[in-house]
């Protein structure tokens, strides 16, 4: 798993929070959890964090489908990759979308190692150009566009700032409204 070598530790999961989320969440995110923690793999685009500080933003900015859909992830660029009714789905609230990456959790870990996946599938591209131009973002942070697209702002690398990743979810949804 190359995108997982190069994995920036940030915090362990506190005390029951695996057990708590073991019988919920794919076998491999928990194992993850387990031997790596919270942290950034995917040269930082991709946060691997604890659903339980994502929560409020989830139900903020999304109308699930099915009941109690879990944060898995968090991208460089404000997106949420959550499980539901065992998918992985990609909240994009930049673009008010959500698509299905796959069903089940099998080859997640896999993908992300291909770039082509992480520009194309997670439309992350702008991502790296930004850290390139900006720096890393913070554990607690993502580059969002000012304005934001849904109002109209254009989708250049220019236009994207490092913001505070709830905040900038909450802005988003109160502007723009929830993913359906």
């Amino acid at each position: 798993m190359k995108n997982t070598d190069n994995f920036q530790f940030e915090l362990s999961p506190e005390n029951g929070l695996v057990e708590k989320y073991r019988p919920l969440l794919p076998e491999k995110l928990i194992s993850f959890w387990q031997e790596h923690g919270f942290g950034t793999i995917a040269d930082g685009y991709l946060k691997i964090v604890n659903p339980d500080d994502l929560e409020p933003s989830l139900r903020e900015i999304y109308s699930p489908v099915y009941k109690n859909p879990i944060v898995m992830f968090a991208t460089g660029l404000s997106d949420l990759i959550i499980w539901e009714n065992n998918y992985t789905i990609l909240l994009d609230p930049r673009h008010g979308t959500s698509k299905v990456l796959e069903s089940g959790f099998e080859y997640f870990f896999e993908d992300i190692n291909d770039a082509d996946y992480i520009n194309d599938d997670l439309e992350g591209a702008n991502y790296f150009s930004a850290k390139e131009r900006s720096g890393p973002v913070a554990f607690d942070e993502c580059y969002g566009y000012v304005p934001l697209l849904g109002l109209g702002g254009p989708e250049k690398v220019g236009n994207l700032q490092k913001v505070k990743m709830k905040e900038h979810i909450s802005l988003i949804a109160q502007a723009i409204g929830k993913i359906q």
